[in-house]
């Protein structure tokens, strides 16, 4: 007899799970000829709720699953792994919670056959008789999808598609794609010592923004770092070609920057031709001004967010200045040699969890800086490991400014769009702003009913939404 799985997990907040099918008892196993009760009674076994796989992105240490077991009356389960891979992983024998003994880094993989899929066998035993099953691992990079994709958000079971009777929408935006708060990582004027430590960023796979200057492709390896950048998802941005203060492209004054371009808008189409030329970027949508120097008005018509130097964060779906997007950011400790501690940066990412902010990091020289040391040096290791730090959550979108700018535009544009009703239909419509890019979606909800874009029916993910395509600029809804 079929029995339909029944799932109760008990999820801490920081779960990092993403679970994929379910089968109650479908691979479980009993164990056989045991007894309980003196009259030799035959005990009843554990019915585990248990996935066949889950995907955990990496560099994710907290709990990714807590799978439930029914009981007999006055029973508690005790739980155990074993399997190809279990010596990578922990479990809590008292509630069932399984871990990594150590993130797990999808270019060094540590499973048995070394293809990211970890072998395990859960069991759950009453102290009378036990129940096994399998479990398959599943490991993903932080930048899957390619270099616009959506990361998969964090879910502890499959989410049944809302089937509402109210006879209205209720349609809502994900803040975050479903994540709890986003992190940006950006790297100004595209200095030697971010190229020299280039290798030790790529390595932790998030996807960043290098807002780069042109006028400094002297240095080695220049064009090649920021092309195999792009090649990793990761973007480039307009930072101007020669890093001038606005008015000193006008004031005709020599010796202030002599190798000026004379317009902030020649300086900028100078830069976004070079990343397109140079650097094989197929367009530059996202930039950041030169000394935090907002006079650069030519912004306004040439990119779709702007990134300043005023302290702050972003919060989702809010109507901040598009073209000051505020950053956390520190000078560096001239007292440290590696600059500031890790626990700084750290201490930053618990707040914007803590909010579901977007907090964008600003970094300069990068340390130790064998070549050109530029001031406000931040140690490499600091950086990486915030990174490792805020992957470890689970719950922290980290990617570049144009991709959460995108959504977060997005989402803008959908919220204060207003619907017409017709015979029973309602549609959204609005209309991208110069300068978005393509292909960009928005996860969204609705109390039920169904929803379309250019006549086909959206497909629910059982990761708890919609998936809208904003290139569509439009969404139709049917009770």
């Amino acid at each position: 007899m079929n029995r339909k799985c029944k799932v109760n997990f008990a999820v801490p907040a920081l779960l990092a799970v993403l679970l994929a099918g379910c089968s109650a008892g479908g691979g479980a196993v009993h164990d056989p000829g045991v007894l309980a009760g003196a009259v030799g009674t035959p005990a009843a076994a554990p019915v585990l709720a248990l996935p066949a796989s889950v995907k955990v992105q990496e560099g994710v240490t907290a709990t990714f699953l807590m799978p439930s077991a029914t009981l007999a009356a006055g029973r508690s389960a005790t739980w155990s792994i074993s399997g190809t891979d279990a010596a990578r992983f922990k479990i809590d024998a008292a509630t069932g919670a399984l871990s990594f003994r150590q993130a797990p880094d999808t270019a060094r993989p540590a499973d048995a056959d070394a293809h990211n899929g970890y072998d395990l066998v859960v069991k759950a035993s009453d102290g009378q008789r036990g129940t096994q099953a399998p479990l398959k691992v599943l490991v993903l990079p932080w930048n899957d999808g390619g270099a616009a994709g959506l990361p998969l958000p964090l879910v502890a079971r499959e989410v049944a598609r809302p089937a509402g009777t109210t006879g209205r929408p209720g349609l809502r935006v994900l803040d975050w794609a479903g994540f709890k708060a986003a992190v940006s990582y950006t790297f100004d004027d595209s200095q030697p010592s971010q190229i020299e430590h280039y290798p030790e960023l790529k390595a932790q796979r998030v996807r960043v923004t290098y807002y780069i200057n042109p006028a400094g492709n002297r240095y080695p390896n220049y064009d090649a770092t920021w092309k195999d950048a792009v090649a990793q998802g990761s973007e480039i941005g307009n930072h101007t070609t020669h890093h001038c203060r606005a008015a000193e492209l006008t004031d005709n004054d020599s010796n202030t920057c002599p190798a000026g371009l004379g317009s902030a808008g020649a300086e900028f189409d100078d830069t976004d031709n070079y990343i397109r030329t140079n650097i094989g970027q197929s367009a530059v949508w996202t930039m950041a001004y030169p000394f935090g120097d907002t006079d650069y008005k030519a912004a306004a018509s040439r990119f779709l967010v702007a990134r300043g130097v005023w302290p702050g964060m972003t919060a989702p779906g809010t109507a901040s200045d598009a073209l000051n997007l505020p950053i956390t950011g520190f000078p560096g400790d001239p007292s440290t040699p590696g600059g500031d501690p890790v626990s700084t940066f750290n201490t930053a990412v618990d707040k914007a969890l803590g909010r579901g902010r977007w907090m964008i990091y600003l970094f300069h020289t990068v340390l130790p800086a064998p070549t050109q040391n530029w001031g406000g040096g931040e140690d490499i290791g600091v950086i990486t490991g915030n990174m490792v730090y805020a992957k470890s959550f689970g719950t922290m979108w980290i990617d570049s400014v144009v991709n959460i700018g995108a959504y977060w535009r997005g989402q803008q544009l959908l919220q204060a769009a207003t619907p017409s009703t017709s015979g029973g239909v309602t549609t959204w419509r609005w209309t991208l702003p110069a300068n978005f890019p393509a292909g960009r979606k928005l996860r969204v909800v609705v109390d039920g009913g169904a929803l379309e874009q250019n006549g086909t029916p959206l497909s629910w993910d059982r990761h708890g939404y919609y998936e809208v395509s904003l290139d569509a600029q439009s969404l139709r809804w049917t009770r």
